[in-house]
């Protein structure tokens, strides 16, 4: 088994698991907010996957919404992953992806079971908060 892991991880998985969390939250360029109430972005990396966990609310000021990290996904298809958003005090679904070879994590929101946008509010209160993982180059 840890000869499968350490191929899928990139080497040494024991000694990999132990690397700290990183907090990127002053470095990333997050749209989307004019202040924050809480702004957290921290990642892990563990050989070629990186742990990416996110909670960011405050004035929203845009309609787009995203923040950038510190290395390029790799050549998968694009991630999606689901997490919680508020947007002007209303609970949404949303989802957080990137496409592959990109920095970018992109956040839509569901405003119903069937209907997905990219368009938040530009006024009021938006948050954010999951977690997406991805392989990296």
């Amino acid at each position: 088994m840890n000869g499968v892991a350490n191929g899928v991880y990139g080497g040494d998985l024991p000694n990999q698991i132990n690397t700290p969390w990183i907090d990127f939250s002053e470095q990333s360029t997050i749209v989307g907010w004019t202040t924050f109430t809480t702004k957290s972005i921290f990642y892990r990396i563990i050989g070629k996957v990186a742990i990416i966990n996110f909670n960011i609310s405050g004035t929203s000021n845009s309609a787009t919404t995203s923040f950038t990290i510190p290395f390029v996904s790799g050549s998968l298809t694009t991630v999606l992953n689901t997490c919680i958003g508020v947007d002007t005090g209303t609970s949404n679904i949303c989802d957080a992806s990137i496409a592959t070879s990109a920095s970018t994590v992109v956040f839509n929101r569901w405003s119903a079971a069937t209907t997905r946008t990219a368009t938040w509010t530009a006024s009021g209160t938006k948050t954010i908060t999951g977690q997406i993982i991805i392989q990296i180059s």
